[in-house]
């Protein structure tokens, strides 16, 4: 008869044992989701690089163009929230034979926490601009009267 009472006791701590553990299983699960899911304000920059640096390629693949480094000041848009302000930043680099390095950082503080990506691309030398004339150094024209 005693020992009718003492198993309901014991199947009870057991139970709550389980539960607390499943409790610290969820809880962190759940915060290692938040943590290492999706970041609205990463996601928001790595957006606005992205197009920047698409405007930015697209500027200098030309013979003719000139980018300078620049710095500005602007508002990335959030899913779901207000404008994230954010300071964006172009690095140009020239390369050997001709080619441009371009880096793209941006910056925004969302949450007490400083928030930094950054993008980068090479380019080959500039190419001529459509429907211009190409002049190949070294090339003379031929000689006018040849047979």
């Amino acid at each position: 008869m005693g020992q009718r009472g003492q198993t309901l006791i014991e199947t009870v701590v057991a139970v709550a044992i389980l539960t607390i553990v499943t409790g610290a299983v969820l809880a962190g699960t759940i915060a290692s989701a938040a943590h290492f899911g999706p970041d609205p304000a990463r996601t928001a920059l790595d957006d606005a690089l992205a197009r920047e640096m698409s405007v930015a390629r697209n500027l200098a693949k030309y013979q003719g163009a000139t980018i300078a480094p620049a710095s500005i000041q602007t508002a990335v848009p959030l899913a779901d929230a207000s404008p994230l302000p954010a300071t964006l930043e172009l690095q140009v680099t020239q390369l050997p034979g001709g080619g441009i390095a371009l880096t793209i950082s941006g910056s925004a503080i969302w949450r007490g926490a400083n928030e930094r990506r950054s993008l980068s691309s090479t380019l080959p030398p500039p190419a001529p601009i459509p429907g211009s004339s190409i002049t190949l150094p070294g090339l003379a024209p031929a000689p006018t009267g040849a047979p």
